[in-house]
């Protein structure tokens, strides 16, 4: 633009008309130098200037400096500004059941906080608790974070960017679809204790740059359960995992597709108190848009088409006699993602 003029408006006035509002700026010409206009009212005193979004490293969960911690979990984005910039940021709790949010923010998207006392003198939770709806996110940071416990029980959540995608002290998924795109961690739980992540139901795709699905608790096998649902997780980068535990995971019941570079850190895909019972793995080539699939007693059971190309090591949970294979085409109609489930199918966005 040559030219921009800036306005505040009350809930009251409709947007983007020029005969009623509360304050306006003249008409400016956009300055190479900066990347930020800041127009601040008080009353009908209006100041306004191009300006410079200044960055600094915000600390986390978990105290002073951060997350921080076993599992390579650090701050997060560290382009992040000083203001807050999240989406829907409660100091309690966050509950959606129903309707339709479409978020884009440059910090978390939706962020629940447990550090500051209410008013009526009770502790927050900072829990997340989506059970409906359709909730679609783009963030520079978390898309979903939560300082307590994050729950998914049902609706339909599509991360369409994001430094990690879902983050919690506790991270439970018992249903709904939930698509997760990152350039860090898919699903992270802080806790160092107990079950940090447990998926029961819902139907599940990662893909990611860091760790697929990653868990800092130290007791034993504990750091994933899954005891149901249908889980695609692929993590492209070799420095990394695409289920990534302290201690090891468990797994009781549902099915898991992890897909992972062949050079990378493939001990910890595997690292289940069960696994020769109830999984198998193979390492296989595969291209961008060519189909990993899944055979259980000769029965097609998943179909992945592939987003990119990865020399990978891919885990499967769920039989340990499975075929593991890939082809160049496919005969089943794959979700949104891509993704093809035996007796599933993803609903349209």
């Amino acid at each position: 633009y040559s030219k921009m003029k800036f306005f505040i408006y009350s809930t009251d006035m409709e947007l983007g008309q020029e005969t009623e509002y509360l304050v306006a700026s003249d008409y400016l010409t956009p300055n190479g130098s900066y990347d930020t206009f800041a127009l601040t009212a008080q009353g009908n005193r209006l100041s306004y200037q191009w300006t410079n979004y200044t960055t600094s490293i915000q600390g986390g969960m978990g105290g002073p400096g951060g997350m921080g911690g076993p599992g390579g979990m650090g701050d997060g984005n560290s382009d992040k500004g000083d203001y807050s910039t999240k989406g829907i940021k409660a100091g309690n709790e966050v509950h959606i059941s129903a309707g339709t949010v479409n978020i884009k923010a440059y910090d978390d998207a939706i962020h629940a906080n447990n550090d500051t006392q209410l008013e009526n003198g009770k502790t927050p939770t900072g829990n997340v608790n989506i059970s409906g709806g359709v909730v679609t996110l783009y963030s520079n940071d978390d898309g979903l974070h939560a300082d307590g416990t994050m729950e998914i029980s049902g609706g339909t959540v599509y991360i369409s960017n994001s430094y990690e995608g879902v983050e919690g002290t506790y991270v439970r998924i018992s249903g709904g679809n939930v698509t997760v795109n990152a350039s860090d961690d898919g699903i992270n739980a802080t806790t160092s204790t107990g079950t940090a992540i447990e998926i029961s139901g819902g139907t599940i795709y990662i893909c990611c740059t860091g760790d697929g699905i990653d868990a800092n608790s130290r007791s034993s096998y504990s750091g994933i359960v899954f005891s149901g649902g249908k889980t695609v997780v692929i993590s492209n980068s070799s420095m990394n995992s695409s289920l990534d535990t302290e201690q090891g995971y468990r797994y009781v019941g549902g099915s898991v597709v992890a897909i992972m570079p062949s050079r990378g850190m493939t001990s910890e895909a595997s690292h289940c108190e069960n696994f020769s019972t109830v999984g198998t793995k193979a390492t296989v080539s595969l291209t961008e848009g060519s189909y990993l699939t899944v055979s259980e007693g000769g029965n097609e059971v998943v179909s992945v088409k592939m987003p990119l190309s990865l020399s990978a090591l891919v885990v499967y949970l769920g039989d340990n006699s499975a075929k593991i294979a890939v082809a160049n085409s496919s005969t089943v109609t794959p979700d949104v993602n891509g993704v093809w489930w035996k007796g599933s199918q993803w609903t349209e966005l």
